[in-house]
């Protein structure tokens, strides 16, 4: 069995470095790590989820695809299958809320030694995540944005540093890469953000229930939301 990624997760794969030791974590049918021991990227990867159903999927397909050498199926929650013998030095979650991904991140935090590198792909709640990594001293090496079936989703590859990361509110927002390379896609999402916030405000200031400090903070975010569209 041949595994032919998604378009999404093509483009994930991509973020990991040959010769890595991966831990893919919610991977569900263990796509990623299947397509990258078939194309002889990966040393070992652990394959893990909090689900029976999804992890006895993944070890039929690992068994189907004849990587088992290569790949090891754990049902766990979040990195809590991890061993200090596996060596990961690359961390995959992908396909879950950035605040879900703090938690995970958080709850596992003695299963990573720091030398990771972490590749994050939330699909809501970005901000979170870049906040969580700047508090951790993570910092973001590389971001990229890929529009799927008409959702943008943000990838993060980070890595941890220090002192800590100096992180402006523009760029736990937006992404401290993606303003400097300001993609045609990044534009795009920016005016829809921008619109969206507008709308927000608008409602905001028109309803009597909603607090003038909610309102002043949304006002704050539409103003730095403008101000990056405006920067040359």
């Amino acid at each position: 069995m041949t595994i032919h990624l998604s378009k999404r997760l093509e483009r994930i794969a991509s973020f990991v470095e040959p010769g890595a030791r991966l831990a893919d974590i919610g991977t569900d049918h263990a796509y990623i790590p299947i397509a990258l021991a078939q194309a002889e990227m990966i040393a070992f990867a652990v394959a893990s989820d909090i689900g029976a159903g999804p992890c006895a999927i993944a070890r039929a397909n690992v068994a189907n695809a004849g990587v088992q050498d290569r790949i090891v199926v754990r049902q766990a929650d979040g990195l809590e299958g991890l061993r200090p013998e596996d060596g990961i030095d690359t961390v995959i979650i992908a396909g879950m809320g950035g605040q879900l991904m703090g938690d995970i991140l958080t709850a596992g935090a003695a299963h990573l030694d720091g030398t990771e590198t972490l590749i994050l792909e939330p699909n809501r709640d970005d901000y979170t995540v870049r906040a969580w990594l700047a508090a951790h001293e993570f910092g973001i090496l590389d971001e990229a944005l890929l529009e799927d079936e008409g959702h943008v989703y943000p990838i993060i590859v980070a890595g941890q540093t220090k002192p800590e990361v100096p992180y402006t509110e523009a760029d736990l927002i937006l992404g401290p890469v993606l303003r400097q390379k300001r993609s045609p896609l990044f534009l795009a999402q920016l005016d829809r953000l921008i619109a969206t916030s507008q709308r927000v405000l608008a409602g905001m200031r028109q309803a009597n229930s909603v607090s003038a400090e909610k309102v002043a903070a949304e006002a704050d975010r539409l103003a730095i939301l403008q101000e990056v569209r405006d920067a040359r």
